[in-house]
């Protein structure tokens, strides 16, 4: 028996990223997690309010190990270095996640799904963005690049090109998607010198 809230958050979260939000229901979650469905209600309201809070449970976590890993590393010289460990994280977490969790959210949840593009957003703009512009004024990034325009050409959107094709993380491995989707667009940005003493590594 869980009636512990984060418990119930770490489960409901474990299968509405597997199953779907609107396939998995809370009697099914109440029967599984083997308490009344009047005890999940002591917790959430309503469904949405469960979705949407499970969700800020499951994101926290992964804005938490960032968060730790530029903590210990505020001092690199090397800020292209923790946006390859960021997308790292994201292509991670979207390996995890069924397409359609994301989906329906946006579609059933829209609360909820605001939660996921605020991190989404705030990890581009306010995190990988300034990571680019402090690479290009350490001369690691050409001058004539607009880091703005990178962001949103590529930077912004590896969840729509991950999810393009269902089986991609099938056809491919975490390595080659980060290879491909990140790291080759980053080295099309830098400069020669600095592509010349350190590769992108990760």
């Amino acid at each position: 028996m869980a009636e512990d809230k984060n418990d119930i958050l770490a489960y409901a979260i474990e299968n509405f990223t597997k199953f779907g939000s609107k396939r998995f229901s809370m009697d099914e979650l109440a029967k599984n997690l083997g308490i009344s469905k009047k005890t999940l209600y002591k917790h959430f309201s309503s469904k949405e309010e469960l979705v949407k809070e499970s969700l800020t449970h499951y994101l926290g976590k992964i804005k938490s190990n960032i968060d730790d890993y530029m903590l210990i590393n505020h001092n690199e010289e090397q800020p292209l270095t923790t946006i390859i460990y960021i997308y790292k994280q994201g292509l991670i977490t979207f390996q995890e996640i069924n397409p359609s969790f994301l989906h329906g959210l946006n579609k059933y949840y829209p609360n909820a799904y605001k939660v996921y593009s605020q991190l989404k957003n705030d990890i581009v703009w306010d995190i990988v963005c300034p990571l680019l512009k402090k690479a290009q004024g350490l001369g690691q990034v050409r001058k004539n690049v607009k880091v703005e325009l990178v962001c949103s050409l590529f930077l912004a959107r590896m969840e729509e090109t991950v999810y393009s094709k269902a089986n991609l993380f099938r056809e491919y491995s975490i390595h080659e998607l980060l290879d491909h989707i990140i790291i080759n667009n980053l080295r099309g940005i830098l400069t020669l010198e600095y592509l010349k003493k350190s590769p992108l590594k990760w």
